[in-house]
């Protein structure tokens, strides 16, 4: 007996009438666009309200929302330049109460004896400010506080006074202080004379203190509530304090349950050397963060992992199980080869046991990403477990629970399905489904995600598939579904043996 939806069966006027059913309309896998929510902080002549999501489709539109300079301003722009193609939001939280903003003091000393050029490095950005002979400390400490409070989208301001900020007062001494409150502000990177065959003018000597004494980070705990409901596949926030981690952590956790289940993934970045990246690598345990380490890099960690998110939103929005090594940072810069100040390839395999994520300095000088793992390194036990090291299996996870839920709802839940004993025979068109209706379907759907390249050993995954009827609940099917994902090829080892 054909079941319908819409046409009464108790109908006696006469005509033709056709209802149309779209429940085995899909055969293949379903598109499955991904999300990226950015969290951070704005300055007061942003626009947007604090906790007020806002779409990012060009650029520009940070600097009005958020204020040239801002971290959250900063942090979209650097995901833009990895991949202006992801759907992106963002959101600003307020700045605590007692923050303090990071600072810092340039000293110069000395009179130019000759034209130069002093070249400035700050949050990665290059300001050159052009030194005439004859130019006195305070002649030259003029100049550049106007070059870098000219360019207004830099994470650090100038003043010459260490009292109100408005109070320029020019000296021999330089202010600088970070464009928002909070500990992030002490990894804000400024330096001089950063690239090969840059120097000082003749004459002249600088004194640059690194900036500190930023204090109280905000909190993102308020920031779920505003996207209760709704899936963000890839969130990147600046935030390496213990209490913000575990909040971000306990989120994802949360929304990777079944009965939430819109999981999502966390990118960081930390700043810091070998042992201090360590250290916080193995103070988490989640699979649901991802944490690159650097030292010595000019580029402010926000960007560092705004940038790493960018292409893991990207490339495994595409393939989630391809790996996503030797990506390009974009305008990521590096520590300085010869500041000794990259990880050595010890150092490197020993922070992806510790939690840390690694990257490479390519052939053309770019920041490239090597292994990007989770924080995840044991199980409830404490037992050393592997299960969740690599973001690539978390993604495929993903992908694997919407294509099969996808196609479940839409074959049974939807069209109201009854459900019977596999012994029960079924008219053509019925609306009825039987354990072995429900194993068939299943072993469909994971053809197609073999196909896909997401799954191998198909053969196994049919022989051991389990497909009953709940003994308690007769509305209920439960089923075992043991997919062998495909992994990443990493790593080839061989063996040379020559002969004479």
């Amino acid at each position: 007996m054909i079941t319908f939806n819409n046409i009464p069966t108790t109908q006696r006027t006469p005509g033709a009438y056709l209802e149309v059913d779209n429940s085995k309309a899909l055969k293949g896998l379903l598109p499955n666009p991904h999300r990226v929510l950015i969290i951070g902080q704005k300055e007061s002549t942003g626009t947007a309200s604090a906790l007020t999501l806002q779409q990012i489709t060009r650029d520009g539109l940070a600097e009005g929302y958020f204020a040239p300079g801002a971290n959250l301003t900063r942090m979209v722009n650097a995901f833009r330049r990895g991949n202006p193609n992801t759907e992106m939001w963002a959101i600003a939280v307020s700045e605590a109460a007692a923050a303090t903003r990071a600072s810092g003091v340039l000293s110069v000393a000395g009179s130019a004896t000759a034209n130069g050029t002093v070249y400035l490095m700050i949050g990665g950005v290059q300001i050159q400010t052009p030194v005439t002979s004859g130019w006195s400390a305070v002649d030259i400490c003029s100049a550049v506080k106007s070059d870098v409070n000219a360019n207004t989208n830099l994470c650090v301001r100038m003043s010459g006074s260490t009292g109100t900020m408005s109070t320029l007062t020019l000296s021999t001494r330089l202010f600088l202080y970070a464009v928002g409150s909070g500990e992030f502000g002490n990894y804000l990177d400024v330096r001089t004379n950063f690239y090969e065959g840059q120097k000082n003018p003749a004459g002249v000597t600088y004194l640059l203190s690194a900036l500190a004494g930023g204090t109280n980070n905000p909190t993102t705990a308020d920031v779920w509530a505003v996207i209760d409901g709704e899936q963000y596949h890839h969130i990147v926030h600046p935030y390496t304090d213990a209490t913000n981690l575990a909040a971000v952590e306990a989120e994802l956790n949360t929304r990777y349950g079944p009965q939430v289940d819109l999981q999502g993934h966390a990118y960081t970045a930390v700043k810091g050397t070998f042992a201090s990246c360590a250290a916080v690598g193995l103070s988490r345990n989640s699979p649901f963060q991802t944490i690159p380490g650097a030292y010595d890099s000019p580029t402010p960690p926000e960007e560092w992992a705004a940038a790493w998110g960018a292409q893991c939103a990207y490339n495994l929005n595409n393939d989630p199980a391809r790996p996503v090594h030797y990506l390009t940072l974009a305008g990521v810069i590096p520590p300085s080869a010869k500041s000794a100040s990259r990880f050595t390839r010890a150092e490197r395999d020993l922070l992806l046991y510790d939690g840390i994520a690694t990257w490479l300095v390519d052939a053309n000088g770019n920041a490239v990403i090597e292994r990007s793992i989770t924080t995840y390194r044991t199980n409830a036990a404490g037992i050393a477990d592997p299960s969740y090291l690599d973001i690539e299996t978390m993604f495929t996870i993903l992908e694997i629970r919407y294509q099969y839920k996808s196609r479940m709802v839409t074959r049974f839940i939807l069209p109201r399905f009854k459900l019977t004993d596999d012994s029960t025979p079924i008219a053509p068109g019925a609306k009825i489904a039987r354990p072995k209706d429900v194993r068939s379907e299943s072993i469909a759907v994971f053809t197609l995600l073999r196909d896909a390249g997401l799954i191998e050993n198909l053969d196994d995954f049919i022989t051991n598939i389990v497909v009953e009827r709940d003994s308690v609940d007769v509305n209920r099917i439960n089923v075992l579904l043991p997919p062998d994902l495909v992994n990443q090829f990493r790593i080839l080892a061989g063996t040379l043996q020559f002969l004479l």
